[in-house]
């Protein structure tokens, strides 16, 4: 059974800042294997008092995920053998969004890593068309720190609450 505390424990209660930016480091570097980074940066966001300290959290994770998003990009540039292992509908996909990206691919790199969408997809097709790295990682690692900001500010807002409603 999935233990949030004794995860949060383990790399944050442990490790600090580092153990959050390795976490998303490799939760973001493997390719169609989702990693509970949101949890466990909405638990740090609860459990955070000072919103300031509670921005570098936010900060090192979205480092930590853009730099493991750069897996995918690079398995996009690896190009034939990636598509090989992959499905039929999967590859069509893939070619669907490198078009796309050609036109608008901040704008898409920075909403699909905002998302919950399968960002993977979007890494491997900007790798395939070669899109620019530096624009990539940009574009992943703003939309990354918007989406941890959210998140963390959502557990911190809600703690706050949650204290001030129970006088604790």
């Amino acid at each position: 059974m999935f233990e949030l505390a004794w995860l949060l424990d383990f790399i944050y209660g442990r490790y600090g800042l580092l153990g959050l930016f390795f976490v998303a480091l490799v939760g973001n570097a493997t390719i169609f294997l989702p990693a509970p980074i949101d949890l466990l940066v909405f638990a740090v966001g609860a459990l955070v008092d000072n919103p300031v300290f509670l921005l570098a959290v936010v900060f090192v994770t979205a480092l930590g995920a853009a730099l493991g998003e750069m897996s995918a990009y690079i398995l996009g540039l690896l190009g034939v053998k990636t598509l090989q292992k992959m499905s039929e509908k999967r590859v069509e996909k893939i070619f669907e969004i490198g078009e796309n990206l050609a036109n608008k691919g901040i704008i898409i790199i920075f909403f699909g890593s905002f998302t919950p969408f399968p960002f993977d997809l979007i890494g491997i097709a900007a790798g395939l068309v070669r899109y620019d790295y530096k624009k990539f990682f940009v574009a992943a690692f703003a939309g990354k720190l918007a989406r941890y900001l959210v998140i963390a500010f959502a557990g911190f807002l809600g703690a706050t609450w949650v204290k001030g409603f129970f006088l604790i």
